[in-house]
């Protein structure tokens, strides 16, 4: 089986999306002949009309953007086709996470086929940090490149790209992160969120910007007429990579990253390529069932791994397939227990921090710091805080004599990158998005920094905003709960940012339950004559609920196979009392 990710909320406040006595939702339902909750919860999502419906439904690949519509593409496809054709040695730069590496990875594979010359460089995370470095330029250097073409980084490489130049390297950024006020001095810059790009879809991740030049690199080269042995060449086959970038960076699953992300699953549960399938291989289960929620609890976690514990470089191996694959995607797994295992102690550490502060309720953020955290898991444990004290949040550990260096991690509704940006004068560098970033800061400015960034966040937010919410697409009895339900509600796949996977609430009488792993309660309930399995995973603070009678319960619905038997399975995320969800019904309207 693959690992169950879902973990019961607590304190979390229900709203309902749900959309009472709508005649579009109406048409909709009949125009489609689905039933009205999935017709609802489709209008909820902004699709209103039937031809609408059939792209969301039907994903198609012709509907993707011409990549020349994207500001510099034209300019920087003809210098990496030119290099290409002349043999000029190409360095491909990418970040150290699972973004970055597939991009890497993309264009390794890529352009081996295309017999171009290159090699690749990813930084190392404890030596040179997130970027663009001063070694990397060398190294391009040492091998000859003259061209440099970053992934998943670089929009705020001044200094960097500067000293490309003094060696007579041109260097292309292909970033998806939010540029300064100035932009580096580089040959060519594609990054969709530049103010003056035209291109029509904003939130490629950044092996999705690659992904778009090297499109437009092979259009410019079919125009000229390309070699005998790639008139048959397709992107599709490479699409498993675009896929996990998509998963992993949780960019949202919406428009191009939703084409791509839908072939790529489909690419995956047929045929993976060697490394993708080298770790899915390490997973029990159904390979025909993989989903964006795999890439990201399976997959991902392996290949960051291999940058926090060791080197970036090993997860380029692995996902390009090169010698031994299989030998080293069981070095990723071991590598990831080795990351649990500083995950675990430094989360444990962390919010021992936090709950020691005598006013940590009454703050609008959370900055906790120690100088021996480990660097690579630091990312993950600010999100591990967050989820239990619910503040934008920032961890650091000391990187070099008077540096800390960190990860920050937003909530819903809060711009990260905004509030960083207020403080920018206190850093000595940061960079990310709204809801993610790194950043750095010296010994001496670290406590203003964190009263300032707390003031910025005060002024921001408000005190309901620190609550976490869990919406709830529809209200459903269980008599509407069926097998044609769920197979419609499956084929609004893939699930993710911007399309996350229905909540449904019911009103439930638990039958039976018992206790899994002194945390986790699998339960029979019913309603009238139908009942379902349901299982709410560390759930123990919800036990006496589970005991005293009927109860309200959110959950996605979904197919679970045991022994070649297929029936509904309920996860549940959050359980609330017959009389709580009575009143939250009555408040949002809802008969």
């Amino acid at each position: 089986m693959l690992p169950e990710r879902q973990c019961l909320s607590s304190g979390m406040q229900w709203e309902y999306l749900q959309i009472s006595n709508s005649p579009i939702v109406n048409s909709l339902s009949e125009g489609l002949n689905i039933p009205s909750s999935l017709a609802n919860i489709l209008v909820q999502r902004g699709i209103q009309e039937f031809d609408e419906a059939k792209h969301f439904f039907r994903p198609d690949l012709s509907d993707l953007h011409d990549p020349f519509l994207m500001l510099n593409m034209e300019k920087a496809a003809k210098r990496v086709l030119d290099a290409g054709l002349n043999k000029e040695k190409i360095l491909v730069y990418g970040d150290y996470d699972v973004d970055g590496t597939s991009a890497v990875s993309l264009y390794y594979l890529i352009l081996k086929e295309w017999g171009f010359s290159f090699d690749f460089y990813i930084p190392d995370r404890y030596s040179e940090g997130y970027g663009v470095s001063f070694k990397g330029i060398e190294y391009a250097e040492s091998i000859g490149a003259t061209l440099i073409v970053t992934l998943d980084c670089g929009i705020k490489a001044h200094d960097p790209v500067k000293f490309a130049a003094t060696k007579g390297i041109e260097v292309i950024v292909c970033d998806h992160h939010e540029p300064g006020e100035s932009l580096p001095s580089a040959y060519a810059i594609l990054d969709p969120k530049q103010i003056d790009c035209l291109y029509p879809f904003k939130e490629l991740s950044g092996c999705g910007v690659g992904y778009k030049l090297l499109e437009a690199v092979f259009t410019l080269w079919k125009n000229q007429g390309v070699p005998e042995n790639l008139e048959n060449f397709s992107f599709t086959d490479y699409y498993d990579l675009i896929a996990l970038s998509i998963a992993c960076d949780l960019v949202p699953i919406l428009g191009e990253n939703r084409i791509i992300a839908h072939a790529g699953l489909l690419k995956i549960r047929e045929n993976p390529l060697p490394g993708i399938g080298s770790i899915m291989s390490l997973a029990t289960g159904n390979a025909k069932t993989w989903s964006i929620s795999d890439l990201v609890f399976f997959i991902g976690p392996r290949i960051n791994a291999a940058g926090r514990i060791r080197h970036a470089r090993h997860a380029v191996e692995v996902l390009t397939g090169q010698a031994g694959v299989s030998a080293l995607a069981d070095d990723l797994n071991e590598l990831n227990k080795v990351r649990k295992e500083h995950d675990e102690e430094i989360s444990a550490h962390a919010l021992e921090l936090l709950y020691a502060n005598p006013g940590y309720e009454s703050r609008f953020s959370t900055v906790l710091y120690h100088p021996e955290w480990h660097k690579g898991v630091i990312g993950i444990v600010a999100s591990r805080v967050v989820e239990r004290h619910f503040r934008p949040t920032i961890l650091l550990t000391k990187s070099a004599e008077g540096v800390w260096v960190g990860s920050a991690r937003s909530i819903p509704g809060f711009d990260l990158h905004a509030a960083l940006s207020e403080c920018e004068h206190m850093l000595l560098q940061f960079g990310g998005h709204k809801f993610a970033a790194g950043l750095s800061v010296s010994d001496e400015m670290l406590p203003v920094f964190s009263e300032a960034f707390e003031k910025v966040c005060r002024a921001s937010l408000e005190g309901t905003d620190l609550v976490p919410k869990l919406s709830i697409d529809y209200y459903l009895t269980l008599d509407e709960l069926d097998n044609r339900f769920v197979r419609i509600q499956n084929q609004m796949e893939p699930f993710g940012p911007g399309n996350l996977q229905p909540v449904l609430a019911s009103f439930v009488q638990v039958k039976e339950y018992r206790i899994l792993q002194d945390k986790h309660i699998q339960m029979e309930v019913r309603s009238g004559k139908r009942s379902f399995n349901a299982i709410a995973f560390n759930a123990l603070d919800k036990l006496e609920l589970v005991k005293s009678g009927p109860i309200g319960i959110a959950y996605h619905a979904g197919f679970n196979v045991w022994r070649d038997k297929t029936e509904i399975r309920m996860v549940i995320k959050d359980i609330c009392s017959e009389h709580q969800m009575a009143e939250d019904l009555d408040k949002f309207g809802i008969e």
